[in-house]
Parts: structure tokens; sequence; C-alpha cells
């Protein structure tokens, strides 16, 4: 039997391609970094000695620097932080509210209880306190003690009424136990003037007073006045100091608190309370609403105080 020869057939190793995926491209790259190994880990080598090195100049550059002139400019920055925090205490010292200025304790006595009156200015233009006060006497006995309210540059007169005690005090002072100052907001307030007179604008008109029974045993102050809330506010409380003249002198206090005014709402007031006998030709009747307190407000339904 006659064998066929073999064909020669010359391998085409430009289109090799393994199952795998594997191309003569890929297998050349291999074969090229097999062969140039050291050479590139000397590269490497190289650069990381460079590296390390400039990294080591830029160190002790930066540290003869600081050394020469970084020193000098952190004491002198040291300095002028401590200049600031100096002048800024020397700013809060110069700005910090001034004390409440408290005046002469007046006493009334009627049919067996004292009613006080205490003169109250607040130097301070921009600065309010809602406080808590102590009267005592000489002996610091606390007779007794309250809470109120002082608005910015405001006078008032704080009115302790109807207090029973043993005998006549003397020799009083009042004690303010906590004068929390606070700084009106720039932000929501920053027209103090503009924003009292808009809250603040409430009138007594038609003030009437007389004596009723001045030859009786215990005579009886008779009050007549109107109050007009000239206000875009309705108060829940309106309170209203009542103080009693007679010349220069002041002679007795009395309070009312007015219930539900609304804005733009006339009002009539009739009181009576008894007299102590004093003589009275002056009443002064004086709105001391808290206008920074939210809560003498009420709105209309579904409205919200600004």
């Amino acid at each position: 039997m006659n064998k066929k020869p073999r064909e020669n057939k010359e391998a085409d190793l430009e289109n090799y391609e393994d199952l795998e995926g594997l191309t003569l491209k890929k297998m050349n790259i291999g074969l090229w970094l097999s062969l140039h190994r050291r050479q590139i880990m000397r590269i490497f080598i190289i650069i990381l000695i460079i590296t390390a090195a400039l990294s080591f100049a830029y160190s002790a550059y930066s540290y003869l620097y600081y050394f020469l002139y970084g020193r000098q400019a952190d004491t002198e920055l040291l300095h002028n932080l401590t200049d600031n925090q100096i002048n800024s205490q020397a700013y809060r010292d110069l700005n910090a509210p001034k004390n409440l200025v408290v005046g002469d304790i007046s006493v009334f006595s009627v049919q067996g209880k004292y009613d006080f009156l205490v003169p109250l200015e607040n130097p301070n233009a921009r600065h309010y306190s809602n406080f808590r006060y102590c009267l005592e006497n000489s002996d610091g006995v606390q007779l007794l003690c309250g809470d109120s309210f002082i608005l910015p540059g405001a006078k008032k007169y704080l009115l302790l009424l109807g207090q029973e005690l043993e005998e006549k005090p003397s020799n009083l002072r009042l004690v303010v136990v906590n004068m929390n100052w606070q700084r009106l907001n720039a932000h929501d307030i920053p027209d103090w003037n503009s924003y009292f007179k808009n809250r603040a604008d409430v009138q007594v008109l038609d003030n009437k007073y007389s004596l009723t029974g001045s030859g009786d045993k215990n005579p009886f102050h008779s009050l007549q006045f109107t109050v007009k809330n000239n206000t875009p506010y309705h108060f829940a409380t309106l309170p209203i100091d009542i103080i009693l003249w007679n010349g220069a002198r002041i002679v007795g206090v009395n309070a009312y608190n007015l219930e539900n005014l609304l804005s733009a709402e006339t009002r009539s007031v009739t009181l009576s309370w008894p007299s102590g006998g004093e003589r009275v030709n002056k009443v002064e009747i004086i709105p001391d609403v808290n206008i920074l307190d939210q809560s003498v407000y009420f709105p209309y339904r579904g409205e919200i105080i600004p």
C-alpha cells in the first residue's frame, strides 16, 4: 500500500489565538517584562530614592526656615491674639448693661394692710429684663418676693399691694435676686422706638376721680376712665397701675387688670376701693404691659402674632 506524502504547511503565528484569549501580542509583552525585570526594578528604586531625598530636603528646609523666622512670627501672632482678647473683654465691659436704678420705697397703710411702691429705672437703651425681687427689712428678713419686668430705657413703678404684716415695716430695701438682662435682637427689633410705639399705644381718657363718703369712717376712692387700644394687637391681659397724688407727693396706689382688650376697642372702667384718709388731687393711670412677652397677646382664629 502506498502512503500519501504529508503536505508541509507553514504555521501562521500572526493569526495564532489561544482558546482562552491569549494573543501573540500579550505573550510578547510578558516576554519583554521578564527579560527587563532587573532594569525595571532599578528604575523603580532610583525613583524612590529621589522621592525620599526630595522629601528630606524639603523637611530640612522647613525646619530651618521655622527656626530662623517661624518662631518669631508665632510669638508675634500670640501677642496679637492676646491683645485682641483684651480688647474684646474691654468691649464687653464697655457695653455691659448698667445696674437697675431703684428709688426710695413708699409704704401706704389701708385698713390693716400695706401697699408698697418702688420707682425703677432701666438706664440701658437696648437691654430689658425679667427679674425676681425680694423686699427686705433692716434685719435682712424677706417680707415678700415676686417677679417683674422692665423694658429698655423704661421708668416704672413696682407696686406690691394688700400685704398683711404684723407691724409697719421700716428701713426697707428692694433686693434683686436674679437680674436676667437680655439684649434686644437687632434682627427682630432694629428700631425699638417704633416697635414700642406700635405695641404700647394705649390711651387713657376721661379720668374722673372722687372720694366717696369722705365724712364716713371708711371712705372709698372712686375712679372712672376710658381705655382705648390704638394698637393692631389684642391684649389677653392689660395691667394698669393707678397712682394717687397730693401735689408732688404720692399718697396711695392701686392696680387693675383689663382682660381681653381688642385692637381698636374703647372700654370704660369704673373702680372703687378703700381709702386710708389721704387727700388726692391728681390720679395717674399707667398701662404696664410687657410688650416683649407674647403671652400678653391673643390672636384672632388662625392669626399668628409676629
